[in-house]
């Protein structure tokens, strides 16, 4: 029998579960998860090889209840899709996977990325060993408790007492800018350590462009979808904001209670620490907040299953299976958020371009 008779699955593959119990399939080969249904996941183990697509059909059809006949169109597009993925044996992808290790360089989702380091496993996991003893519930309360505090803090500061513009054009903003650099790879590493504890570890640190424009930090927490709760994930996601808001919250403290050179710093770095935050946590970029929505719902890429419906409808792209099969309600949802953060995209390009053109003259005039 071979592969379009008899289906067999390549044996490096890994069916685990992911959140809401909910079965994953893993590829090392370019380190992807594939969701897969309880049904489908259960079929699977069935591709050995051994088991005609009559046999297969047959069993489909009896756990569902209804003709073979009726599931054999069904099963047929499922082992082509598998095929076109390069996840059966003597099949090879359609888009050749991107490596996991390695290469520096590498581009998703718009963003051309550079990875700065592997290492962070290694240098956190001394910190984890400290930390997974602790009652959850003590540590997120803490964490979370201290960073909303800071969040509402700053909040306050900077409508009450937000400095002047005139203050920003000083030394003091290119130290700000400075501390900024450090509270973001501060940021990275809340993320890094949350996957470290909950044994998930990131797999680099490194930088990239959002859109090709909008320069960012980022950890690749890929294996986040190896974490089984919703709780886990949630927290994973917002980990960075948190630390963030710790943050804030010192520097909103010394704007309110302190002057001279030290309140300019702070007032500076306060500002850029609330333009951050609110990019942070907007839905419309793949940002943390997006990242805790989609794990408090439980959905699974919701932008690039957006996008793709998008191509469709306007480039006549083809649809992969499990688009082809998505309610039209759902379909409606995902291409009109498409096209919100197309719009949201454009006008943050043109922001960014001003806001640099700004930060441009200001150091200018910050400068002796």
């Amino acid at each position: 029998m071979d592969t379009c008779t008899a289906p067999k699955l390549r044996e490096d593959l890994e069916i685990i579960r992911g959140m809401d119990d909910h079965p994953l399939m893993f590829d090392p080969k370019g380190g992807t998860y594939h969701r897969l249904t309880k049904s489908a996941a259960a079929l699977l183990r069935q591709f050995d090889g051994a088991h005609s697509l009559d046999e297969l059909s047959a069993l489909m059809a009896e756990r569902r209840g209804v003709p073979a006949e009726g599931v054999r169109g069904e099963l047929a597009a499922f082992v082509d899709e598998l095929g076109r993925s390069g996840l059966l044996v003597g099949t090879e992808a359609e888009r050749a996977p991107k490596k996991r290790a390695g290469g520096r360089f590498g581009t998703t989702m718009l963003m051309p990325r550079f990875v700065i380091t592997r290492s962070l496993p290694t240098v956190l996991e001394p910190v984890a060993r400290l930390l997974r003893p602790v009652p959850a519930w003590l540590s997120v309360g803490v964490f979370a408790g201290g960073g909303v505090l800071g969040i509402l803090l700053g909040l306050y500061a900077v409508l009450t007492s937000a400095p002047p513009a005139k203050d920003l054009l000083g030394t003091g903003t290119l130290v700000a800018i400075a501390l900024m650099f450090l509270q973001i790879l501060v940021h990275e590493s809340a993320h890094a350590v949350v996957c470290q504890v909950l044994k998930v570890p990131v797999r680099g640190l490194g930088v990239a462009l959002l859109f090709y424009f909008m320069p960012l930090a980022y950890v690749d927490r890929t294996d986040a979808y190896r974490v089984r709760s919703r709780g886990g994930r949630v927290l994973l996601a917002l980990a960075g904001p948190l630390s963030d808001g710790w943050f804030t919250g010192a520097a909103a403290l010394l704007v309110l209670t302190t002057d001279g050179p030290a309140a300019q710093v702070a007032g500076a770095l306060l500002i850029f620490q609330m333009l951050n935050l609110v990019t942070n946590i907007n839905p419309m970029l793949p940002s943390d907040g997006y990242a805790a929505l989609e794990a408090g719902f439980g959905l699974v890429d919701a932008r690039g299953r957006a996008f793709t419906l998008l191509k469709h409808r306007l480039l006549g792209r083809p649809l992969p299976g499990f688009l082809e099969r998505m309610p039209a309600r759902s379909r409606r949802l995902h291409v009109t958020y498409g096209i919100v953060c197309c719009v949201y995209t454009v006008a943050l390009g043109y922001f960014v371009v001003q806001s640099l053109i700004w930060s441009f003259e200001l150091v200018g005039r910050s400068l002796p």
